[in-house]
């Protein structure tokens, strides 16, 4: 056979990436740009980018799980973390984690969720363990706020003024509603000119008379008022526990224990008072599930959702404003008429159900869950409006991934900037050790190696509860994870150069930025025999552009952060190498960063192909005149 040889084939040059991880199909039919696996890459505005580093939020704890974590908000919009570590609740003081509630079960589960009315900004808890209060001016007082006669302990979320409930102990498939509290003089009482001290002194302290006898209340609206020399000296709040008044004085209050301590501009020439209003929540409030015999708008009820005996696993607000109440084999919604006198519950789908109460989210464009009612073929899925006729209908997502790689068994799902974040962990794994970020807009699915449990966004900084100790970090931060190099590989689509013809390639070409610390390794495979080193991307070589150096922030993932603190340099660069193949049928390219430091790829190319006679690839020719079942030759 007569062999040719040709330099005239193209160039196979990819110029921007979109795509993400493709890796159900046939690595050789997926888009030009897409990955067949990846770890700690991103897809980000048409280029591929290092996934940033990690670094510990307060001290790392022992070893165990987060079985909680949330972000709480004051009245000015300032906010808390909250955390379970094993049997204890924290709050984040902003440098350390703070003790707010103990004596919980090690591995107990826990929901939150946040509700703001005239009487504050609070985060209410509910699990197995006890129902609780936080006003979020004073975290290091929660108020206990379980009722046996009004209220149940299980998961919870708060929408319309009002809690919905359900997985309490006694009854799994019923879901229930709290009163819709209607921040009026019904819930609230007004305490007028309570004593405090008599004339004489600048500064008094003490305890609000509220809180005797019964401590699920909370106070609001304190004022403090005296004679000084200068006139009448007035104390006001605006719900973030400080106290100031209209001569300089000073002071504090805690809305939970009623603990109070002002301080006078002058020595005070008549009697101190103080007025205010309390409430508490299990009295026809977010904490209180009582209705009347015959029931009255706005009290709380009861639906049973028992179709298939399994429980209620979550329940979600979709874009119709109903709630959808999602078990392991169908799901139900609920819709409550607008004068709260009727409601339709009734089975929405049998050929859906969640892995985990926390494997699903309700967000704007809608419900975003991991549909695993067929437990081998688990699919992303949408419970999102259609246009025509507004129903609410599920819509599969990313149908390229192979979602059936990973274990959804304890997943969570969160919202960060452009991202729907998937926690799961891979088959051989004991604990989450996996996050798929889930691109709604672009339609791509990439991979990142972290063990998290759950996740809360705190403006530019994403936080996640660990899955294996009780500890939480910040990802995305920097470049390393905690202090060494980020584990981390792309490799590419498996092209096929030319279909009647074996092929070489005699250079690559590299463009993108790169951290001059930072430096990655090239390998290819070809015909599957393994990837070989051909060389690597150096951040301190002659290629690079140190003219042209960009400012970027700690937190580079997401919306792009350029300056501000914690910045580096980064340079473009644009390098190519030489390589040597044999002839081959197809080729892959794969690369791997050693060192801690920013790097991305905007575009790389096959350069300089040569191709050869129309032949087998020499790994896959057999000898002829085999025998006829084919397991041997003749020689």
């Amino acid at each position: 056979m007569q062999t040719y040889k040709t330099t005239s084939m193209p160039n196979k040059q990819i110029p921007f990436f979109k795509s993400g991880v493709h890796n159900l199909l046939d690595p050789e039919v997926i888009p030009n740009d897409a990955a067949l696996d990846a770890l700690n890459f991103i897809t980000q505005d048409g280029k591929t980018v290092l996934a940033g580093g990690r670094k510990s939020l307060g001290a790392e704890g022992a070893a165990g799980s987060v079985t909680g974590f949330w972000k709480g908000y004051k009245v000015d919009g300032t906010t808390v973390l909250y955390a379970k570590f094993g049997t204890v609740v924290k709050y984040y003081d902003g440098s350390a984690w703070q003790n707010a509630i103990t004596g919980l079960g090690e591995n107990t589960e826990v929901t939150f969720s946040n509700y703001s009315s005239l009487a504050g900004a609070f985060t209410y808890m509910n699990c197995s363990d006890g129902y609780y209060k936080f006003i979020n001016a004073n975290p290091g007082s929660p108020i206990d706020i379980y009722n046996s006669s009004k209220n149940f302990k299980g998961f919870i979320t708060i929408d319309r003024s009002r809690a919905l409930l359900w997985n309490r102990d006694k009854d799994k498939t019923g879901l229930y509603g709290s009163y819709i509290d209607r921040q009026d003089s019904t819930v609230y009482t007004t305490v007028s000119a309570e004593a405090i001290g008599s004339s004489g002194s600048t500064t008094y302290t003490g305890t609000l008379t509220f809180k005797a006898g019964n401590a699920r209340r909370s106070c609001h609206a304190v004022t403090f008022t005296a004679t000084v020399g200068a006139g009448t000296e007035l104390f006001s709040e605006i719900g973030m526990g400080v106290l100031t008044s209209n001569f300089g004085g000073t002071g504090t209050i805690n809305y939970a224990t009623g603990a109070y301590s002002v301080t006078f501009s002058a020595v005070t020439t008549s009697s101190v008072t103080a007025t205010y209003q309390w409430e508490d929540s299990s009295v026809k409030g977010i904490a209180d599930f009582s209705k009347s015999s015959t029931r009255l708008a706005g009290e709380g009820f009861v639906f049973p959702q028992d179709e298939g005996g399994d429980a209620i696993l979550n329940v979600l607000i979709g874009q119709d404003g109903n709630y959808y109440s999602m078990k392991s084999h169908s799901a139900y919604t609920l819709s409550l008429d607008a004068d709260d006198l009727g409601a339709t519950n009734e089975v929405y789908r049998k050929d859906m159900g969640l892995p985990f109460f926390r494997a699903a989210i309700s967000t704007n464009k809608g419900i975003f869950f991991i549909n695993t009612s067929n437990p081998t073929k688990p699919e992303m899925t949408i419970l999102v409006r259609n246009t025509a006729t507004l129903a609410v209908e599920p819509v599969v997502l990313f149908p390229q991934f192979k979602f059936s790689n990973y274990d959804f068994s304890k997943a969570f799902f969160a919202n960060y900037d452009r991202w729907v974040m998937v926690f799961c962990k891979t088959l051989d794994a004991d604990n989450n050790n996996r996050i798929l970020m889930c691109n709604m807009k672009d339609k791509t699915v990439d991979i990142v190696g972290y063990a998290g449990k759950m996740a809360v966004q705190d403006g530019q900084h994403l936080y996640i509860g660990s899955s294996v100790s009780k500890s939480v970090y910040e990802i995305f931060s920097g470049f390393d994870d905690m202090d060494l190099p980020l584990e981390s590989y792309w490799q590419g689509k498996e092209f096929v150069l030319h279909e009647d013809a074996l092929s070489k390639v005699r250079r690559l070409r590299f463009k993108g930025s790169i951290d001059p610390d930072q430096a990655v390794e090239v390998y290819i495979n070809t015909d599957e025999t393994g990837y070989q080193l051909v060389g690597t991307i150096r951040g301190n070589a002659s290629y690079v552009n140190y003219a042209d150096s960009q400012a970027i922030g700690a937190n580079y993932i997401g919306e792009t952060q350029i300056g501000g603190d914690s910045t580096s340099s980064i340079y473009k660069y644009f390098m190519e190498m030489k390589i040597r193949t044999g002839k081959f049928r197809k080729i892959g390219i794969q690369l791997i960063p050693l060192n801690v430091g920013y790097f991305d790829f905007d575009s790389y190319e096959l350069w300089d192909i040569l191709t050869f006679e129309n032949r087998m690839p020499r790994g896959n020719r057999q000898k002829q005149r085999v025998n006829i079942n084919g397991s041997s030759t003749n020689q």
